[in-house]
């Protein structure tokens, strides 16, 4: 594993230990270890090095003293504090953003995450294109390095947004295959898996697949960010069929860019019926809470249904003080390696789909067999009655459906 010192800057409001506790996980999940730690509290940024020149010198020191080359810091440098730092320490230096562009690249799968992230990573460019070359300018006082320095700029300003504009375009084909895809599943209940990376949602949707499921498994790990791509599996819970989507987790302090990307990496999200907000309640709630739900109004999301699912109760001490997070909510507590924590998960969630069903007796013809095939397969049926013309069913129905086969709904 590579080496790395991890820098901390800290706001009055901010939590150290947490902030601490993500870069390290980041940077693991990289292929980097901490050797090294650095926190600094900041009221006002120093324009040149983003830090003070006395964290800079221990920085300095440390990479020295640990043979380490790699500085890596939990916020947005600017091109200018990248070439002072790098100039200054003679150390590699990475920023909270190329960080998490780094793992975005390294975990995507398919081609749509690797075409959101490629565009991502271009619009972080961009604009920092004229701020390199100025920078540079300005240090070199201008002399010979004006013509040349402006031909490379314009060069690369324009290839970059003629990728930009290739991307884009690429990804609205994409968009129209995922259309066809979701009008595919409209009859069926759509629930998305939300909640902040690593907090065991990948966990979750395998141990449905192989409790109620037939389709394959996805990756998972103990990693953030370990699911990158949406992954949407079908399962059969007891006559109520559903699909189960796996979206990427969520993060505090995105740039604009990396919000843009992520963002849009949860389009799943706001066609769903249903969302299963997962928290990972051995580790700072509050945080993760916050981080998802204003992250939720940014994705106008309207109204669903919401079931928080409290998960890793198993590394839970205090399991009293969990118990009073989201008190008016809808709310489990369960453990995604428990078979019973999942079983009793399901039927959670197939109690909510049914809170707005309505119990209805019907009269299928015989010669509509097809409905009556749909009902069978989608509904428990209750009571089953046959005459000379068709079947007479008693079930509990929804309201989507009470409205489409309403003309054989038998009514007092």
């Amino acid at each position: 594993m590579q080496k790395v010192i991890q820098v901390n800057v800290v706001n009055k409001d901010d939590d150290l230990d947490n902030k601490i506790y993500e870069l390290e996980s980041l940077i693991n999940t990289a292929g980097g270890e901490t050797v090294a730690y650095v926190s600094q509290n900041i009221s006002k940024v120093n324009p040149r090095f983003y830090i003070g020149k006395g964290k800079v010198e221990e920085i300095m020191d440390l990479a020295k003293k640990n043979d380490i080359d790699t500085v890596i810091f939990d916020v947005e440098l600017s091109a200018s504090q990248l070439y002072n730092l790098e100039e200054e320490t003679k150390l590699h230096i990475v920023d909270w953003t190329t960080l998490i562009l780094d793992i975005f690249a390294m975990r995507a799968n398919t081609r749509e995450s690797r075409l959101k992230i490629k565009l991502a990573q271009l619009k972080y460019q961009l604009p920092r294109i004229n701020k390199w070359f100025s920078y540079l300018s300005r240090q070199a006082g201008g002399i010979g390095t004006r013509g040349p320095g402006e031909t490379m700029l314009e060069t690369d300003k324009r290839a970059i947004v003629r990728d930009i504009k290739s991307l884009e375009k690429a990804l609205k084909d994409v968009e129209k295959t995922k259309r066809i895809n979701r009008q595919s599943r409209k009859d069926i209940h759509n629930i998305s898996l939300v909640g902040y990376t690593n907090a065991g949602k990948s966990t979750i949707l395998n141990g449905m697949l192989r409790l109620f499921g037939e389709e394959k498994f996805v990756y998972s790990d103990d990693l953030l960010f370990a699911t990158l791509d949406t992954s949407t599996r079908r399962l059969d819970f007891s006559n109520t069929k559903v699909t189960l989507t796996d979206t990427v987790g969520f993060i505090d302090n995105l740039s604009e860019e990396l919000t843009d990307s992520f963002l849009t990496t949860l389009d799943e999200v706001r066609f769903a019926d249903m969302l299963l907000i997962v928290i990972d309640s051995s580790h700072n709630i509050d945080h993760q809470i916050e981080t998802i739900e204003n992250s939720l109004k940014d994705i106008e999301i309207g109204n669903k249904e919401i079931l928080y699912v409290f998960n890793k109760m198993d590394k839970v001490d205090d399991e009293f003080s969990v118990s009073l997070y989201k008190r008016d909510a809808n709310k489990i507590y369960i453990s995604a390696h428990k078979d019973d924590d999942l079983i009793r998960l399901k039927e959670e969630i197939v109690a909510i789909i049914k809170e707005d069903y309505e119990l209805v007796d019907m009269h299928i013809p015989f010669s509509d067999g097809k409905i009556m095939d749909y009902l069978m397969s989608n509904y428990d049926i209750l009571e089953r009655e046959y005459d000379e013309s068709g079947s007479r069913l008693t079930l509990e129905i929804s309201k989507e459906d009470y409205a489409k086969y309403d003309r054989y709904i038998e009514k007092l």
